[in-house]
């Protein structure tokens, strides 16, 4: 099994997080009833929940367990119960058991991304489609490839990021095949002044598109 692509920077604000509850945590133990800055309450529990909403939607299992143990009532938090939360959904992510909803997220983003292109398409901007169609397709990719812990340079662009799909088996050379036209596309749409393909040939791109990110992000490692 591959290891699943953790964020470091989302890893460390979770051990942040998570250390300054413990250190409040000592330090009600030794002043029953008192916390060190009355503000530190509220502050925490915005930054815990801005934090998991980084991982999915609202309505993930995260979110509504912390929203209902880590709420401050009066500047009183019960601090374990909302601190257990935030352990729980951080060894989660570590182990990456919340990188579906990650994904699942990600496939609502790109979707609304691929609903411009067609809307640009329908009004004949079939350039401008397939500037965002590809751009919504090397995003999706990357998601993809970093769920499934495979290494991703940040100047990784679409060819690139097939190739790696297709060795990891997540394409099929089928589709590598025909998203590597779709990145032909992308990039004459993007850097050349003559665009010679037709309303038919975006469409075309922009199914192929929609079919593979619909497959690949829709699913878990």
């Amino acid at each position: 099994m591959r290891q699943p692509y953790v964020d470091p920077d989302i890893l460390e604000r979770f051990n942040e997080l998570i250390a300054e509850a413990r250190q409040e945590l000592d330090y009600i133990h030794n002043n029953p009833g008192h916390f060190r800055d009355p503000v530190w309450p509220t502050r925490w529990a915005t930054s815990c929940l801005n934090l998991l909403d980084r991982l999915s939607v609202s309505t993930n299992r995260f979110v509504k367990e912390f929203e209902r143990y880590g709420r401050v009532d009066a500047d009183r938090l019960t601090l374990g119960l909302p601190l257990g939360v935030l352990q729980a959904a951080r060894d989660e992510y570590e182990r990456g058991f919340a990188v579906d909803y990650h994904l699942s997220v990600t496939a609502t983003v790109f979707g609304d991304l691929l609903s411009q292109a067609q809307y640009l398409l329908e009004r004949d901007y079939a350039q401008a489609s397939a500037v965002l169609l590809g751009a919504a397709l090397e995003e999706g990719l990357r998601a993809r490839a970093r769920a499934d812990g495979l290494e991703v340079k940040p100047r990784d662009t679409l060819n690139p990021l097939i190739e790696k799909l297709a060795n990891a088996g997540t394409l099929s050379a089928f589709e590598a095949d025909r998203l590597k036209g779709v990145a032909k596309m992308r990039n004459d749409a993007a850097h050349r002044e003559q665009f010679t393909y037709g309303p038919k040939e975006v469409a075309a791109a922009l199914d192929d598109v929609r079919s593979v990110l619909s497959r690949t992000l829709g699913r878990g490692r």
